[in-house]
């Protein structure tokens, strides 16, 4: 019996020796005092978002319609995409003047729809969009503008706004579904005749992941300098914004 129990015990031996010199051969560096242990971890790009989201709380979907029939982006190629853009502003109405320069006109209503429709699911101008590159690298949206014209006129010419300016002033409230650190906005004066594009907002490189929405008060948005002689009419354009993947804008 106790020669059976030191023969288990020495096999035992063997057994567990042979597994621990494989280990011991890749241990950690150790010198002298000091001992070193790797460490990794991966990390792949997250999903790609499609679907609005809270204008205020871009970390949850939107549980409104403030999507409705904005122009919201189904395409999801390279991971950097509009989600959602307020469809129209409407500037009212106002009496021409015959001198100097036009009254300030500001935003009567912000719409989801068209601009009879009276709906406005969120009373604000909103964009959103989303990063989920996995690059944080980075991002600028610019908005220009088409010349507003009237072709309802009974003439049948095409008469344009001469000198207007779309303009968005301060006030906007910027929200992320992580952190608005590095994000920021500015204060434009988009020409109508002109389709200058101009720096809205942006993110500066390590900032801007996930889902960032872009607020701003009708009354801080403008219709200014428009020329004396105005003809009567219905004036129409067309706002582009144009997401960049890059954290500044090139140099001009």
């Amino acid at each position: 019996m106790m020669k059976k129990t030191v023969s288990s015990i020495l096999l035992a031996s063997a057994l567990l020796l042979g597994t621990v010199a494989p280990v011991a051969a890749n241990a950690a560096e150790v010198t002298g005092t000091t001992g070193n242990t790797k460490t990794q971890a991966a990390f792949t790009a997250p999903k790609s978002v499609v679907d609005p989201v809270d204008p205020s709380n871009p970390s949850t979907p939107s549980t409104g319609d403030n999507g409705g029939n904005g122009v919201t982006n189904t395409d999801t190629t390279g991971g950097l995409n509009f989600l959602y853009v307020t469809d129209s502003i409407d500037f009212g109405s106002a009496e021409a003047v015959s001198s100097g320069v036009q009254p300030s006109m500001p935003a009567s209503k912000i719409s989801t729809g068209s601009f009879t429709d009276d709906e406005q699911v969120n009373p604000n101008f909103v964009t959103e969009l989303s990063d989920t590159r996995g690059t944080s690298a980075g991002w600028y949206v610019t908005v220009s503008s088409s010349p507003m014209t009237d072709t309802t006129n009974s003439n049948s010419n095409t008469n344009t706004l001469k000198g207007a300016t779309v303009d968005f002033g301060t006030g906007t409230e910027i929200n992320n579904s992580a952190s608005e650190n590095g994000i920021s906005a500015n204060a434009v004066s988009v020409p109508t005749e002109t389709a200058t594009a101009q720096t809205i907002y942006q993110a500066t490189a390590d900032n801007g992941a996930g889902q960032t929405s872009f607020q701003l008060n009708p009354k801080n948005i403008e219709l200014n300098n428009v020329g004396p002689n105005t003809n009567t009419g219905t004036y129409n354009g067309n706002l582009t914004w144009t997401l960049n993947d890059t954290p500044v804008e090139p140099a001009k």
